[in-house]
């Protein structure tokens, strides 16, 4: 009997010593990945909060010609246009491509990942992507304003005396479609975008009516959903009142339509509809966007800090309102920095409204400030290029 109840006995010490086992293993494993959690909550909040007080030049090209150059951001890297062609360098200066031809006046727009250089009050469009140009292109009007899409084709605003025409070629030149408008019919076209896929295009126009400025945005289609229309036009929205300057798709079926006094939002692909409106109480400054968000450079109404620096979503939230005293002069948003400058400093915010950097620049006056990784930039002064990571 006495065994009996020893081996009983074993048995309950056994399962009792198993479930604590367990246990101790569960509460284990939990307290490392609680660990895990935290450290990776550390580092990123470390990432987010860290903020800093001043840079260090790692490489500089001094010798570069800046003054009678453009530089703008093209995907990751960074293209450089002048009036003897483009090239295209990553974000430590070595060169990836470069074309050659002649620019009197060159401008450039970017639409993704494609660009369009084109020379305004000329005749020329080049299109450009990651890999080289894409097309080449000679207008039989001078342009206005030129811009590109994925594939290399591009749409143009073109100047003719009392006409304005909005015309669609494709990477050989081709002219693929052609449109005349007039202030009266559908109006002036103060922009115009191109889908990433070159299938749709919006056009922002300003008119007149009973002595009232309006304004609509039309879509036309260049695939099946306007093949059946006239001008190939799918949709018109118009406002009353409303200036709408610019506007830009930010993927093949979304189009982002700056106001003055905030931004549409619109969606589809064969029937475009308004899907989110902000507008603001206060004079804005500056607009800009990238793929997921717009930020903004409003009047704070405060004394003391005058401008207030807002980041919104695309469908409308408002992610943070930071104001600032900082007198800047343009402002950019790249990645997931806010970057906005003068002639001799910039500051830098992370979307979280962390002011990461103020500070001001040594090495010459500040043209331009573009983000190439992180914490790195480059800045593009009168007097050269140079690289700089903060620290």
């Amino acid at each position: 009997m006495e065994e009996k109840n020893s081996k009983v006995q074993s048995i309950t010490d056994y399962r009792e010593k198993l479930k604590w086992l367990r246990n101790r293993r569960v509460i284990t494993a939990a307290a490392v990945v609680v660990l895990i959690l935290a450290a990776a909550f550390g580092i990123r909040g470390f990432i987010r909060y860290r903020t800093f007080s001043s840079y260090e030049v790692v490489a500089s090209d001094l010798e570069k010609d800046t003054l009678s150059s453009g530089y703008v951001k093209l995907g990751k890297n960074i293209l450089r246009y002048g009036i003897s062609g483009a090239s295209l360098m990553d974000g430590e200066g070595s060169q990836i491509w470069d074309v050659a031809f002649v620019m009197e006046n060159p401008a450039a727009e970017v639409s993704g990942e494609a660009a369009a250089v084109y020379e305004q009050g000329g005749t020329s469009i080049r299109t450009f992507g990651a890999d080289g140009q894409k097309g080449e292109i000679t207008t039989p009007y001078p342009i206005r304003k030129a811009k590109a899409a994925g594939q290399g084709v591009a749409a143009a605003i073109l100047e003719d005396g009392d006409n304005t025409w909005l015309k669609y070629y494709s990477t050989d030149g081709t002219e693929i479609a052609s449109l005349r408008t007039r202030m009266d019919s559908p109006g002036y076209p103060m922009d115009l975008s191109l889908s990433p896929d070159g299938m749709m295009m919006a056009v922002a126009y300003v008119y007149l009516e009973n002595g009232q400025i309006k304004s609509q945005v039309a879509f036309y289609h260049f695939g099946s959903a306007g093949k059946n229309q006239k001008d190939n036009l799918i949709k018109s929205i118009s406002y009353d009142n409303l200036m709408i300057p610019q506007l830009d798709f930010v993927d093949d079926s979304t189009c982002v339509a700056y106001t003055e006094d905030g931004f549409l939002v619109f969606e589809g692909t064969d029937d475009p509809v308004e899907t989110v409106r902000v507008e603001e109480s206060q004079e804005i400054f500056s607009i800009c966007k990238n793929s997921e968000y717009v930020a903004m450079a409003i009047r704070s109404g405060d004394d003391v800090q005058p401008y207030a620096l807002k980041l919104y979503s695309l469908s409308g939230r408002e992610m943070f309102q930071e104001n600032f005293s900082f007198s800047y002069d343009s402002m950019s948003i790249d990645s997931d920095r806010i970057l906005l400058w003068n002639r001799g400093e910039f500051a830098v915010y992370n979307f979280g409204g962390i002011l990461k950097f103020q500070g001001g620049v040594e090495e010459g006056q500040i043209q331009n400030i573009l983000a190439t990784g992180r914490e790195r930039y480059v800045g593009v002064l009168d007097q050269g290029l140079i690289y700089i990571k903060l620290r």
